[in-house]
């Protein structure tokens, strides 16, 4: 059997409980098997043995009687000569009786029957009836009466009147040359009945076979009988102790054995075999030779199945690992061409089987290469969360921990996004300070001032920062490299808005006044402004709303932080530039006296 050791076994116990539930011809087996292991076996009478073995009734009360008769039980074994002839004339049909009584002690039996019987009724009978009663000759008979009547003066007399007269002048004259010695000894056998009758006497097996002339044993067995269907018609014993006595003392006499066919005799070594070794555990092919020789319902492919089931269900361990393609070839080598599963696997699973290791084949090819191979991992965990980070860190120790694995490479949204974390503070100020700088020696350039850049890339960061606070605040995440991106975007692109609105203001200074100077910026930086910045957040928030993961996410933050920017720059810069007016202003005369 694939993947079973020929070396696995089990106990009868444990075989039988697992089969016994789905075959009933094992019940005689578990319940051999479950009384051979109690401490104080079950008791079964005659009757229960004889449902539980395929041995007729009255076979199993001759067996009670003989074990009796076997073990010296017979101390108590007394009945009166009438209860025994009763007892064997009304089972005189049953196949012991007639093997052991011939058809003359039948006859002799029968008659005593009568005999005692009407001397319990006290009948009286003619010489003629009496005669033909006792078996005697009516000569003999006459004589015997005449004699009787002239001593006595009646015309009748009872059996045991006769029997007693007779007897008791067997030596008068008259009598002396009529009573044979054979008469003598049946008139006394009769006497005997008769005054047991009337004494309600009881006799021993060993007393009625002298008296009878009916050999011992045979009375023996008649005795158990009848003591076990009147007398003890509780008696009972263990199985494991009726098994062992037909085997050991039964089948060993000719006598008896021969009422038992070899299949029998077969199936009563199997089962003391069993009960003898209730704890021993056999190989499946022990088991299967043990169970032939009981049953023919179960062959050695089933045998083999039952192992193999009772192994995965007793001794299954939850760390037995085995990789899918491993499976799928086991299936595929082992399970569908094994013509012992043959019953349990339709044509659709043999077919889904068998594409299924096609499938594993082209997979692993696509998956494994010469110095690099491949795994997919799909998680249900957040692209980026704490929790993700956490389970790609574990994966990372694991894989490093692992010796068969040299180098690998843990790629893709999630793990990029952790590593980014692993630096994003650093390099998040890093992005800042150097965009900041770049910006702000771009705008210096173009002004040829320092406080204008200055006030210019102060408000853009703002816009960062509250693009920032508001994601923070409204629970949403965000993702880092994102958060980059943005960064970047507003630092490029929204400062137009601004450098557009303070090249206005610092021309209109030449010629007007503060006021004048902001109200006519407004005039002629507004519509640019909210024309750009309109489009900027429309566009990124629709594309935010259809994109997935990362792209949409900086999107929609590109959206928001446009949106900042353009407040920012529409409201807080003119207030901002009038502020320090006298600085930009200064700066300016003081360059062109220069």
């Amino acid at each position: 059997m694939a993947n079973l050791p020929q070396d696995y076994q089990m106990t009868p116990q444990e075989f039988i409980d697992f089969v016994a539930n789905t075959n009933d011809s094992f019940q005689l087996f578990k319940k051999v098997i479950d009384d051979s292991c109690m401490t104080n076996p079950s008791k079964y009478t005659a009757t229960q043995i004889a449902k539980l073995f395929p041995i007729k009734e009255q076979q199993v009360y001759q067996l009670y009687a003989l074990i009796d008769f076997s073990n010296g039980n017979t101390t108590n074994w007394q009945m009166t000569p009438n209860e025994l002839v009763t007892f064997i004339l009304e089972n005189s049909n049953q196949e012991s009786i007639k093997s052991s009584l011939n058809e003359a002690t039948m006859n002799q039996l029968t008659s005593l029957s009568n005999i005692m019987s009407s001397t319990l009724n006290h009948t009286t009978y003619s010489y003629q009836e009496l005669a033909s009663l006792i078996g005697v000759d009516q000569n003999t008979t006459k004589s015997i009466y005449t004699l009787y009547v002239s001593k006595n003066a009646t015309t009748k007399m009872t059996p045991q009147q006769f029997v007693n007269f007779v007897l008791n002048h067997k030596n008068d004259t008259i009598l002396a040359s009529q009573i044979s010695a054979s008469m003598q000894k049946e008139l006394t056998l009769l006497q005997t009945a008769m005054n047991g009758v009337m004494n309600n006497k009881k006799y021993t097996s060993q007393e009625l076979s002298n008296l009878l002339g009916i050999d011992k044993n045979k009375l023996d067995l008649l005795y158990g009988l009848y003591t076990t269907k009147y007398v003890n018609t509780n008696q009972s014993m263990s199985l494991k102790e009726f098994v062992g006595f037909l085997l050991n003392d039964v089948l060993q006499n000719p006598e008896y054995a021969s009422n038992f066919d070899e299949e029998t005799k077969t199936k009563l070594n199997t089962i003391q075999t069993i009960m003898n070794d209730i704890d021993k555990k056999y190989t499946k092919d022990e088991i299967f030779v043990i169970l032939s020789e009981f049953t023919d319902l179960l062959d050695k492919n089933t045998v083999e199945l039952l192992y193999v089931y009772y192994g995965s269900y007793k001794d299954y361990q939850e760390e037995w690992t085995m990789t899918v393609e491993h499976f799928v070839n086991f299936l595929n080598d082992s399970i569908i061409n094994d013509p012992r599963f043959t019953d349990f696997i339709e044509a659709d699973m043999r077919k889904n089987v068998q594409d299924s290791k096609e499938t594993v084949k082209e997979a692993k090819e696509l998956l494994m290469g010469n110095d690099y191979a491949r795994i997919v991992i799909d998680t249900k965990l957040e692209a980026e969360s704490e929790e993700t980070f956490q389970w790609i860190q574990e994966l990372k120790d694991e894989l490093s921990a692992d010796p068969n694995i040299s180098e690998f490479y843990v790629i893709g949204n999630s793990p990029m996004a952790y590593e980014i974390s692993q630096s994003f503070q650093s390099e998040l100020d890093f992005i800042t300070i150097i965009t900041m700088i770049a910006i702000f020696v771009v705008v210096a350039i173009t002004f040829k001032s320092l406080i204008i850049p200055l006030i210019l890339v102060f408000m853009i960061q703002c816009a960062v920062y509250m693009t920032m606070g508001i994601l923070s605040f409204s629970g949403e995440g965000v993702y880092f490299i994102a958060l980059l991106i943005v960064q970047s975007i507003l630092m490029g692109a929204t400062i137009d808005y601004a450098i557009l609105y303070a090249s206005y203001y610092v021309e209109h200074r030449k010629t007007m006044d503060i006021k004048a100077s902001i109200i006519n910026s407004y005039n002629k930086a507004i519509h640019t402004i909210l024309t750009s910045a309109s489009i900027l957040i429309i566009v990124t928030l629709i594309v935010g709303h259809f994109a997935s993961a990362i792209a949409a996410k900086i999107c929609k933050t590109v959206s928001e932080g446009t949106l900042c920017s353009s407040i920012l720059i529409l409201l807080l810069l003119p207030a901002v530039l009038a502020m320090c007016d006298k600085l930009i202003i200064k700066k300016d005369k003081k360059t062109k006296e220069g």
